[in-house]
């Protein structure tokens, strides 16, 4: 039996939160901060004239380029302090691409994208609100013997201790750590 085999597999379009609030390219910081407030979210992706999108705001962008500069946010329109280019993402994908592609662009959030589309957003609390619930199905199987081979144990996610990316985390006291941090903490595996 493969580890796919063994482990559920979750799509971005499993998690994914839509439909995406969006905001025009035209639309002041002030516009957009009321719709993020409104709607109880953390970005609105931007869409340009021809509706795709062309960027994201997030919270850090208005803090960063607004207020720690002491701007007036009905004075500036989105264009002028969204991230971009946006970052995007395929429905089908693995929520465990999804994470990595995060990860390695230091970003936590994703435009998910099907055929030219903006179909919805998969965000990193997106994925942290699913993963307890992955973790638990990991372990019931292998309880029930459904992986077999040491190599096929590990868990992917982010380590407790330092926050990166780990496809072989192991249990220790009830947290999640990678290789690494596993080693300087001096323990072995809970079994």
């Amino acid at each position: 039996m493969s580890v796919h085999e063994a482990e559920p597999e979750v799509l971005v379009r499993d998690i994914m939160s839509r439909p995406p609030i969006t905001a025009k390219e035209t639309d002041s910081v002030m516009t957009v901060s009321k719709l993020m407030v409104r709607q109880n979210i953390g970005c609105v992706i931007i869409l340009d004239k021809a509706g795709k999108p062309s960027g994201i705001v997030t919270e850090r962008d208005i803090v960063q380029r607004v207020a720690a500069k002491d701007l007036v946010p009905s004075n500036l329109k989105v264009v002028e302090i969204m991230s971009k280019p946006i970052v995007s993402i395929s429905p089908g994908v693995s929520l465990n691409e999804a994470a990595k592609e995060m990860n390695q662009r230091k970003i936590r959030r994703l435009a998910v994208v099907d055929g030219g589309q903006l179909v919805g957003i998969a965000t990193m609390k997106d994925i942290l609100e699913v993963t307890p619930t992955l973790i638990d199905l990991i372990s019931e199987k292998n309880q029930a013997g459904l992986r077999t081979t040491r190599a096929q144990s590990g868990l992917a996610g982010y380590c407790d201790e330092c926050e990166t990316w780990s496809e072989h985390l192991v249990q220790k006291e009830g947290v999640f750590l990678c290789p690494d941090c596993s080693k300087d903490l001096g323990s072995t595996e809970e079994t």
